[in-house]
């Protein structure tokens, strides 16, 4: 007991620490604001509220009018009384109820890349609705004190506006009531009315008098516009009229004088049913089952509804007998139909009517209320919920209306929670699925990380709809994370194998893989990869051309998902293939050799030179041929060839990956030629002999000549000589012989036959 007496004046020390204008000062003429911390829709704004809720106290304290409570007191109270800060307007109203407070200010906000939504009520605490919803935006921080003061203005006028209203409804509550009804009955008179436009009275009095110059009488006060007054003589004349009075007291000027008469009526309908469909009501009712005791032919029914049972109702229909069919047939009177049925339009969704019926006679006197009977509407669709982050796909999920009229659902869709909703899809409610949850997947169009607002109606037939449902969203999944760990391996043989990391993301359907031979330029697309497992490719392999030797070649990948929607570009990679082993240098040969070339070269500076192939041509052959390869070793005998020839090469090295070299430079070498013909060789008989003389070849390293006689199988060596003249007998008279000579190196090369000389015998 004692912890809850300290408790107690805890709070009321509070209170007057807290806010002593609530306490003490009824008269303050200022107006008693808070302004509650405003939340978050989203991370990105994380801060933001903090600031935004900051930049309104200090710019609607500088508003001499308003009495500002404290934020730290604020929170003091809150934390002791277990009381959290929203936007829920019962919990507003409470808190600011306790607190004596006129106004609190709530909202939150949001943050798109750089802009910043701040939405924003001001909810008057006694008369528990919002004066102001509003909405502000900022392009960046730069924009943001500009649009809070905006803000702050748009909070005083609201503030100011809504007082001035106040003034003036109290003035408009000491107007008199309008459009008085009157409804006669057999012993009673009903009677109805409304307060003016704007106005709403705290009570009213009733006043009757037998003349219509009066005196009147005060019957009733009552606080609801109608009112029964029983126990009346019957078939008399009665006059009312009825004034208002307000909360303070003040009272109305009288209404209009109402002459009702008092008469034998139909007996009260009796309702059979009623019937909630979309917008309107079905009422069923019949006529009374007791015969009435009204001589008079009944001529029709009023239709009668309100928002509570007690009232007060207001007559929303007049069906006539001829509205239903009657006088179409001569034999059928109104009391004799079975059944009457009306369906009253116009209505709004979910609500709650009360209905009562009367039957009226050819005098327009009516019956009393039949029983009251409740309706209600077919509501809007409730707990509507957007499932985002999938792959251009937003999945809806609402709770179906229970009712047997509703045939199916629209659905609207939107990029702005408050612009024009466009209807995208009718799902009919066998479709949609059953029990407590119904379903529908919208995959029509969507982006990629966008967000989309979802507002439904349900159905009753194709011009019948409920009023659109709240809005909900959802945002669409983004592209697909870029792939992390691209390497390109280098040094491989005209191909470059490409590896990155398996994508941990299931919805990644595979990788789209670039390439560009230079780091900053155009990448074409290298392969696509179906399969989000596959982590390497090979270039250049596979079926691929091959790549070039020693050139560098550059790439970047992306993910794609199940609609090929490209992640970002991962970061490039590179890698060089291997080169080519340089050319051969140093390639010499030895001139001048008998029927050979030897060659020598300078072995590679590559590690990996499997063989050398050597090349060659002579005299005026543009084509080289390749004579040989060898391994091991950087000389080459040519042999087997020509005499003075010469003859043209080139090398050509190969490593163990079969890449070869550019060729060498060429070099000419020429093998040593024959001797020169002998010149001058002339023939003369002396003594019978045959002396042969010829002129020595300049060559310095002849060794020999060889004397050759022309028989008839051609030249045939008959001796070889040292010296520049032969001779020998056996010259037959008549007959002749032809010689040539030869000259022959040290080499044994010999020249070609001299010019042949012929000599006769004399």
């Amino acid at each position: 007991m004692e912890k809850r007496v300290v408790h107690y004046l805890c709070v009321f020390l509070l209170m007057i620490l807290v806010y002593p204008a609530v306490a003490f000062t009824e008269a303050t003429p200022q107006v008693k604001l808070s302004v509650f911390n405003f939340g978050t829709i989203n991370l990105e704004a994380s801060g933001y509220n903090t600031t935004v809720t900051n930049m309104l106290i200090n710019t609607l304290s500088s508003e001499p009018s308003f009495a500002l409570l404290d934020r730290k007191e604020l929170e003091a109270f809150l934390s002791l009384n277990d009381l959290q800060q929203d936007d829920n307007l019962e919990n507003v109203v409470s808190i600011g109820s306790r607190l004596g407070l006129t106004v609190i200010v709530v909202g939150n906000v949001r943050k798109n890349g750089s802009i910043i939504v701040i939405n924003c009520k001001v909810i008057n605490v006694e008369q528990k609705r919002v004066i102001l919803d509003a909405q502000a935006r900022s392009l960046g921080d730069a924009g943001l004190m500009s649009e809070i003061r905006k803000l702050s203005a748009s909070i005083t006028t609201a503030i100011s506006s809504y007082a001035l209203k106040q003034k003036d409804v109290e003035k408009k509550e000491t107007s008199c009531p309008v459009n008085v009804q009157k409804r006669s009955g057999n012993k009673r008179v009903y009677l109805g009315w409304e307060d003016p436009p704007g106005v709403s009275a705290s009570g009213y009095e009733i006043f009757r008098g037998n003349a219509e110059s009066g005196p009147f009488v005060k019957i009733a006060q009552v606080n609801r516009p109608e009112h029964l007054d029983q126990d009346l003589d019957r078939n008399t004349i009665y006059y009312y009229k009825i004034r208002a009075f307000s909360s303070k007291g003040i009272q109305s000027d009288f209404s209009a004088i109402i002459p009702a008469e008092t008469a034998l009526t139909p007996n009260p309908p009796v309702i059979l049913r009623t019937e909630g469909h979309v917008k309107s009501i079905e009422v069923t009712w019949s006529p009374g089952p007791i015969t009435s005791e009204d001589p008079l032919k009944l001529k029709g029914y009023k239709l009668y509804r309100a928002k509570t049972p007690q009232g007060p109702f207001k007559e929303v229909a007049d069906i006539l007998g001829k509205d239903i069919g009657i006088g179409v047939d001569s034999t059928t009177t109104l009391d004799k139909l079975f059944k009457v049925t009306y369906v009253d339009r116009g209505l709004a969704d979910g609500e709650d009517y009360y209905y009562k019926v009367t039957a009226y006679n050819e005098k327009n006197l009516e019956s009393d209320f039949s029983t009251c009977i409740k309706s209600t509407t077919i509501p809007v669709v409730g707990s509507l919920f957007a499932q985002g982050d999938m792959i251009r796909e937003i999945k809806l999920s609402w709770s179906p209306i229970d009712s047997l009229f509703i045939k199916g659902y629209y659905i609207f869709r939107s990029t702005l929670e408050s612009g024009n909703f466009t209807k995208i899809k009718k799902v009919d409610a066998s479709d949609a699925g059953s029990g407590e949850k119904l379903y529908y997947t919208d995959k029509e169009g969507l982006g990629d990380k966008t967000r989309y607002f979802y507002r439904i109606t349900a159905i009753e037939n194709p011009d019948t709809e409920t009023s659109l449902s709240v809005a909900v969203s959802a945002v669409t999944k983004g592209k697909p994370p870029t792939p992390q760990g691209l390497k390109a391996q280098n040094g491989l043989v005209k191909k470059v194998e490409v590896t990155w990391t398996v994508s941990p993301y299931e919805e990644v359907e595979g990788y789209n893989l670039y390439w560009s031979k230079e780091k900053v330029g155009k990448y074409s697309l290298l392969k696509r990869i179906d399969g989000r497992t596959i982590n390497s490719f090979s270039h250049g392999g596979g079926g691929f051309e091959k790549l070039d030797d020693n050139n560098t070649y550059y790439y970047t990948i992306t993910a794609f998902n199940k609609v090929d929607v490209e992640s970002d570009l991962s970061e490039t990679a590179f890698a060089t293939t291997k080169p080519r082993p340089t050319k051969p240098t140093g390639v010499k040969g030895d001139e001048l050799k008998v029927k050979e070339v030897p060659l020598t070269w300078l072995p590679n500076p590559e590690k990996d030179i499997a063989v050398y192939h050597i090349y060659r041509a002579t005299g005026s052959e543009e084509d080289f041929s390749r004579i040989t390869k060898v391994q091991g070793t950087t000389s080459y005998k040519d042999k087997e060839l020509k005499d003075g020839y010469a003859y043209r090469y080139r090398i050509q090295a190969e490593d163990k990956d079969e890449l070869l070299s550019d060729f060498s430079n060429t070099i000419t070498v020429q093998t040593k030629p024959k001797p020169k013909s002998p010149e001058g060789l002339t023939a003369e008989v002396r003594q019978g002999k045959v002396e042969l003389t010829w002129k020595a070849g300049n060559e310095r390293d002849i060794s020999h000549y060889t004397v050759y006689e022309k028989r008839f199988f051609g030249l045939e060596k008959i001796d070889t000589v040292k010296i520049t003249n032969f001779s020998e007998t056996g010259l037959v008279k008549g007959k002749s012989k032809a010689y040539a000579v030869t000259s022959v190196d040290k080499d044994g090369l010999e020249s070609e036959p001299s010019q042949e000389v012929t000599i006769s015998g004399k």
